[in-house]
Parts: C-alpha cells; sequence; structure tokens
C-alpha cells in the first residue's frame, strides 16, 4: 500500500518557485524530461511546455546563443501529472545563428513542436520604444487570485469585469528569483509568462475559448526577470472559429518582447431553457 502524501497549505503552494516548474533532466545528448508533477490528473499549462521545450532547445546551443525567435504548435492536450519528454533536433549551427526543432512527448504521441531559432548576443542600436504608459504602479493595482502552482503573481491594471473578461493589460513577476547568471532561464520565464490570459475577451453566452492554436515569440532585447513586467495584449481577428491577437512585454518602458497567438473558439447556442449548448 503507497503512503499517505502530506497535506501541503496554501502557503506552501504559493512558495513554488518558478525555477522548480520549468526543471528539466538531460538523459541524453538530445532528450530531456519535465521534474515537476501535479499530484492530480489536469490539463498541462501550454505556457510550461513551451518554456521547457526553449530550455530544451538552448541546452544544445552554445552558452553565448539566446532565442530571438519561437513558433509553437500546441497538437495534443498533456496531463500536468505526468512527466514530458523533449526531443531536440539540430537544423543548423551557422557563424551566428543556430536553429533548433523540438517536440514534447507524452504517451509516444507529439503534444506540442516547437521551432526556436538562436543568435549570439550582440549590442546593436536602439530604435524603438514603447508607446505603452501603465496608468498604475504593480503596487496600486489588483492582485489576482491564481493557481498556486502557477508560480506566478499578477496585478491588474484594468479588469473591469473578472467573470467575464480576462485580463489584457497587467504586470506580472515569478515566485521566486529567477538565477542570475543564467539569461536563458529568463528568457523562458518570459516564454512562459507569454501564455497567460489572453487578448481576446471572451463574451458570455455566444463564444466559448478554445485551446491554443500556436504561438509565436520575438525577443527583441535580452530580458531579465528581476521584477514586475507589464504586459498588452490587442485584440486581432476572429474568423472560422479562431482569433488571433498580438502583444508586447514591456519592461521599465522597453518593449522586449512581442507574441502573436491564434486560439479556437466555438459560438454557443441558447437552449429554450436559457443555458448554452
Amino acid at each position: 500500500m503507497p503512503e499517505t502524501a502530506a497535506p501541503r497549505y496554501a502557503d506552501e503552494l504559493r512558495a513554488v518557485p518558478l525555477t522548480d516548474v520549468l526543471a528539466l533532466d538531460r538523459i541524453d545528448r538530445d532528450l530531456f524530461r519535465s521534474v515537476h508533477r501535479f499530484e492530480v490528473d489536469r490539463p498541462l499549462y501550454g505556457g510550461q511546455v513551451m518554456a521547457q521545450a526553449l530550455l530544451a532547445c538552448g541546452a544544445t546551443v552554445e552558452s553565448d546563443r539566446l532565442p530571438h525567435s519561437l513558433h509553437g504548435y500546441f497538437l495534443r492536450r498533456g496531463n500536468g501529472a505526468r512527466s514530458v519528454l523533449f526531443r531536440v533536433d539540430n537544423d543548423r549551427d551557422g557563424r551566428s545563428y543556430s536553429a533548433r526543432r523540438v517536440v514534447a512527448l507524452q504517451d509516444g504521441e507529439v503534444i506540442f513542436s516547437m521551432a526556436a531559432s538562436f543568435r549570439t548576443v550582440a549590442e546593436g542600436q536602439e530604435r524603438t520604444r514603447s508607446d505603452v504608459a501603465p496608468l498604475l504602479a504593480p503596487e496600486q493595482c489588483r492582485a489576482v487570485t491564481l493557481d498556486p502552482e502557477l508560480a506566478l503573481q499578477v496585478r491588474v491594471q484594468d479588469w473591469s469585469n473578472p467573470e467575464k473578461f480576462f485580463p489584457v493589460r497587467f504586470w506580472a513577476r515569478p515566485n521566486g528569483e529567477l538565477p542570475q547568471n543564467d539569461p536563458l532561464v529568463h528568457v523562458a520565464a518570459l516564454a512562459y509568462l507569454s501564455d497567460f490570459s489572453t487578448g481576446l475577451r471572451r463574451t458570455v453566452g455566444s463564444e466559448v475559448l478554445g485551446p491554443s492554436l500556436d504561438h509565436a515569440l520575438w525577443f527583441h532585447r535580452t530580458p531579465r526577470w528581476d521584477d514586475w513586467l507589464f504586459l498588452d495584449y490587442r485584440n486581432g481577428v476572429s474568423a472560422g472559429h479562431r482569433g488571433w491577437y498580438t502583444g508586447s512585454v514591456i519592461a521599465a518602458g522597453e518593449v522586449v518582447a512581442s507574441l502573436a497567438q491564434e486560439m479556437a473558439y466555438q459560438h454557443t447556442v441558447p437552449r429554450n431553457d436559457g443555458s448554452a449548448r
């Protein structure tokens, strides 16, 4: 008979650091396995598998090369209570750029695939600043109650009706500190964050948001996620049961990353009793 696990209290769960959630074991040169697992079956957060896929790719390139872009496809729902296997393919190592492909597998099936490009870290001319001016400091914004094992803290800039809308302008920071000497972890943590919430506002009674389909992310600057970052999502196009939106990640008034995501959605048809089907 297995031993009964000791109960975990809310304070303990809130203390789960993001680095624990993203941890990987390297089991071969191009093969990695996730470490963190939930205690019960539950959907695997897309940002987690995407961030871990990026970490796996990054472990196979030279340490002076960091991601500048990625494009991933969410193919099947993952199980957060089970490990994920990441298999990396080396497409190219050039003088300045490296290209990698990675698949994430559970039960022998691909649940996520991604292509990522890395570049040698180099200083360049800065020409762009964000035109988004957050109105309130994080400490003045409303804190959002999240699943403690999401390992994020979020404060919302303008969220008038939390029951009907996802936050589209908000501050976020990770639980725990990220390593100071490992910029790849900071980049992967930002990828983890970029799948949180959505730029598609859910209209209760007519549209129900479904799963993420694909996700693209561009890193304009090497981010350091030591404090609050600001996310600004913008509505895009909804057609053919798919919605597409874009967003910016802002630190100290500068855009450090841009994202685009496509999600599935369904129209619900009201029943005679007022419920939806």
